[in-house]
């Protein structure tokens, strides 16, 4: 019995021993592992490794990294171990390719399975190449055999070799790169159209992946050529003088031991012309040529010499300032009875010039007067001369002449008209007996005083006409009296007539007629213009034009405000006003004719009806 409750007991404690093993089983989780980070990366080697912070309850019975050159390397990649249980753990890649990115990834195992860290990357290193410059071989005139040999490729391969090149130190920045294809080992290649007698500059380079090494910059100059020089564009360029010069960029590689030019009025002055030399040496230089002649087409070049030869610039040319003047007679002016103002423009095109105008009353001239101011250097310059002696109311013909020393020039033919200005006129007598004293003003006889005839020069009475009712319907000739008072204004004012009277053409003297509308613009243009024209011609003073009165009576026309007879037979504005008919008709009812106020300076010109009673002056035909 004791041996059975015994065995009893036994079973007991086993059944319980394996429950609570199993209960703790079932607590276990996975691993916790974490991917350190892969240092000591080299060309072809790397540590990597992890960290297993808990187990998670159950024994790490593996661990380690997996690794690849994609992502995922725990599926694709490579199983690394290193050892069991927690903590850091380390190991070492061996075997890798220079400059590849690899992928890794730490892994912990134990009865709950397999986890993972964070997968993480890292690239493989590889060094710079090793490249030397060779020396410069095989140089001529124009070209050079450079290159340069590839010693480590860095343990990448060469993708790009060559050289940089140029005319300054530091190629890598100045020169030009020629690029001699890829791989170790030498390499090299004829540099050609390179100019002789000048230093370059030399550099190898050679690239692999990680980047671009250079060897030493080195400089190798080619065999010496002629000298380079320019010839140098004309200065200071006058009738006799110029400025030449040249530079010489460069000495070829060797001194210049002369230099200067070949000047000639020929293409081709080195074979034509003749030699001046300047000095030796490089550089700007210059000659200032005198003793030229005006307006001439001079040809020039610059050379220099070296141990080489003697090398020319391109040829050029300049021409001398001067050349036959150019003369542009101009309007005459300040024309009077007997002398009138010429004028004319002269270029002179750097020339001293003789200017003269020639004159007479035809076109062979005969007369010859110096310009005032002549002879004269001025670029452009406008002459004059006044020209005395003339004969009044006379057409004469004028040019103006221009002489240089390489030509004589004439402008074109003008005239001008000298004018009876203050010249006095013979008096004529009216029908009457009634005598006009008359003066010269511009190309007319003027008389100056105010018509006041009561016939026709054929000796026919002219109608007097008192009454204002009959005035008024008047459409034939008739005269009166300002305020039909002829004593008192017979002799100052003169009569005033219709311009039915005016129309017969037999109102003035023989040989004598009325201004038509065009002459008295003439006039008053001849005057000055109209603004003044009133001034010069009234009587100065007050005894006849009231006050204020400009008239200065320049011209001795002796204008007088006799005022006039309105249509309606009407008296008004004597003392204020002169109105004078002219021939000029304007439609069936007015006429022209022109007039001036006491206080205006100006002469007007309008039209009026013909019924008016106005003042009339006549001109010589």
């Amino acid at each position: 019995m004791k041996r059975i409750l015994f065995s009893l007991f036994v079973i007991t404690l086993l059944f319980v021993q394996f429950f609570a093993c199993k209960k703790e089983e079932d607590k276990a989780a996975s691993p916790i592992v974490v991917t350190a980070s892969v240092d000591s990366i080299l060309n072809t080697s790397a540590r990597v490794g992890g960290n297993v912070s808990s187990d998670g309850g159950a024994e790490v019975t593996d661990r380690g990294i997996y690794w690849s050159t994609s992502t995922n390397p725990e599926s694709m990649g490579t199983k690394l171990q290193i050892g069991s249980g927690n903590g850091i753990y380390f190991d070492k890649l061996e075997g890798l390719t220079k400059g590849v990115k690899y992928y890794v990834k730490a892994y912990a195992t134990n009865s709950k399975g397999t986890s993972y860290g964070n997968e993480t990357s890292f690239t493989t290193q590889i060094n710079l190449p090793t490249v030397e410059t060779s020396a410069v071989t095989e140089y001529t005139l124009t070209t050079a055999k450079v290159g340069g040999t590839v010693s480590d490729n860095g343990g990448y391969p060469i993708t790009q070799r060559g050289v940089f090149w140029g005319l300054k130190s530091n190629t890598l920045l100045n020169g030009a790169k020629l690029v001699i294809g890829s791989g170790d080992g030498e390499f090299s290649q004829t540099l050609t159209g390179l100019t002789r007698a000048v230093t370059y500059y030399v550099m190898a380079f050679a690239t692999n992946i990680k980047g671009t090494t250079y060897g030493n910059e080195i400089s190798f100059t080619t065999v010496p050529e002629l000298a380079t020089v320019n010839t140098v564009p004309t200065t200071k360029i006058t009738t006799t003088t110029a400025t030449i010069g040249g530079n010489i960029d460069s000495n070829g590689g060797a001194e210049v031991t002369e230099r200067g030019f070949y000047l000639g009025t020929s293409t081709s002055p080195q074979t034509t012309g003749s030699k001046i030399q300047v000095g030796v040496g490089s550089g700007a230089f210059y000659n200032d040529l005198t003793s030229l002649s005006p307006g001439i087409t001079y040809y020039f070049i610059a050379y220099a010499i070296n141990s080489v030869g003697t090398s020319y610039g391109e040829e050029k040319s300049f021409t001398t300032n001067g050349k036959a003047p150019v003369a542009v007679t101009f309007e005459a002016t300040d024309i009077l009875a007997s002398s009138a103002t010429v004028k004319g423009k002269v270029e002179t095109n750097d020339l001293s010039t003789a200017v003269s105008f020639e004159y007479g009353t035809t076109t062979s001239y005969g007369n010859t007067i110096d310009a005032v101011g002549s002879p004269t250097i001025q670029a452009i310059d406008t002459l004059s001369v006044t020209i005395t002696g003339l004969s009044p109311f006379t057409t004469y013909h004028y040019r103006v002449k221009a002489i240089n020393e390489l030509g004589t020039v004439y402008g074109a033919d003008s005239t001008f008209t000298t004018v009876l200005t203050g010249i006095v006129g013979t008096p004529v007598s009216d029908a009457d007996g009634n005598s006009y004293p008359n003066i010269g003003i511009g190309k007319l006889y003027w008389m100056t005083k105010n018509l006041r005839t009561t016939k026709y020069n054929d000796g026919t009475k002219i109608p007097s006409i008192k009454k204002d009712s009959l005035w008024n319907t008047l459409t034939t000739p008739g005269y009166c009296w300002y305020g039909n008072d002829s004593i008192t204004n017979s002799n100052t004012y003169g009569a005033l007539y219709n311009w039915y009277t005016v129309n017969t053409n037999k109102l003035c003297p023989s040989g004598w007629r009325l201004p038509t509308d065009d002459e008295i613009s003439e006039l008053f243009d001849y005057l000055g213009g109209a603004s003044d024209a009133g001034k010069f011609l009234k009587e100065s003073g007050t005894t006849h034009w009231n006050n204020p009165n400009s008239g200065t009576n320049k011209f001795g026309f002796t204008a007088l405000p006799g005022g006039n007879r309105t249509p309606e037979g009407i008296f008004d504005f004597k003392g204020v006003q002169g109105n004078w008919w002219t021939s000029s008709n304007y439609s069936t009812l007015t006429a022209m004719y022109f007039y001036m106020l006491y206080n205006y300076n100006n002469s007007f010109q309008s039209f009026v009806d013909k019924k008016n009673g106005m003042s009339v002056r006549c001109v010589k035909n």
